[in-house]
């Protein structure tokens, strides 16, 4: 048909997170905008230059108020898109609030106010009562690969996620044959690096096993966070899961915030069997998550890679 896109077969998006200002005291004056500025521009200009198709951004975008940091909330987003804006113009983004842009807004009102207007020019398809929030896409172009964002910091719903929503949009996805599902939130479902089992889903295990038992169900294979500042890549596999079948949880919260020691895979794990396949400390970086769409080998159709980036 004359004038209709091409799309490349092989097409990528990025993954990155965590890129907020380090306010502990004995590192010198933190930055005001509530971000690793330094870091974060160079990040941006890497992803920039592999030409990524959009970049997921999974949460703590920003410090957040604080005492070391009187910048309003609002002021901290606003420079966190401006940034962003700058740095790499014609790239979609795609965020997810983390813990820190609830420190000065509690009820999400000012991550409503600067990033909804974007997100729904984006024609996202919003959960229902989380809109600004939650939402699914499918990769533009690339409509057999859907993204699903999952907000983890709803009132009274703190380290957990909509798991009914979850479920319809997983179901429209199986009625719609779409071949390949991405989630991402801030937070991990299983203790990875640093943050203890009260601080990530694994605070409500029963909730966050019926999520990752979901996502078995309908075959998604990579779930992507920040949250601990480092990179591990853990496979999670269950006494009842298929033996084919292995879910990816990929933390990448290196983009720029105060890097987190390694205490490895800490905390209860409710009969699931947790593999480290990879893993980096004091890294900054990003992960490249490539598609190729031809391809009838599961081996080669999605590859993921951490991009180092010096500071």
């Amino acid at each position: 048909m004359p004038g209709a896109a091409v799309f490349a077969s092989s097409w990528s998006f990025a993954v990155a997170g965590d890129d907020r200002t380090n306010v502990h005291p004995k590192v010198g004056a933190p930055d005001q905008t509530g971000i690793n500025r330094q870091v974060a521009k160079k990040l941006l200009r890497d992803i920039k230059r592999a030409k990524p198709d959009f970049l997921l951004f999974t949460g703590d975008l920003v410090c957040g108020e604080n005492t070391n940091i009187p910048t309003k909330i609002v002021d901290q987003f606003c420079a966190w898109t401006n940034l962003a804006a700058m740095t790499v113009p014609r790239l979609a983004v795609y965020p997810i609030r983390g813990n820190h842009e609830t420190y000065g807004d509690a009820t999400g009102a000012c991550w409503l106010k600067i990033f909804k207007p974007g997100l729904d020019a984006k024609n996202v398809s919003y959960l229902p009562g989380e809109e600004g929030f939650s939402y699914s896409f499918p990769a533009p172009g690339h409509p057999e690969s859907l993204l699903i964002a999952l907000d983890q910091f709803m009132p009274g719903r703190v380290h957990r996620v909509n798991l009914g929503a979850l479920e319809n949009v997983l179901k429209q996805a199986t009625t719609n044959h779409v071949k390949h599902i991405f989630v991402f939130s801030h937070e991990m479902a299983f203790t990875c690096t640093s943050h203890p089992d009260s601080e990530n889903m694994a605070a409500f295990p029963v909730e966050r096993d019926q999520f990752v038992q979901l996502l078995e169900r309908f075959g998604v294979e990579y779930f992507f966070a920040g949250h601990d500042h480092a990179y591990d890549w853990m496979a999670i596999t269950h006494p009842q899961w298929p033996t084919n079948y292995v879910l990816n949880q990929i933390v990448a919260g290196t983009a720029g915030a105060p890097f987190y020691p390694d205490q490895t895979y800490f905390g209860n794990h409710h009969g699931y069997k947790l593999t480290r396949l990879d893993h980096k400390q004091n890294t900054y970086g990003y992960l490249l998550v490539r598609i190729e769409d031809d391809t009838d080998d599961p081996a080669k159709a999605v590859t993921v890679t951490f991009k180092s980036v010096r500071p």
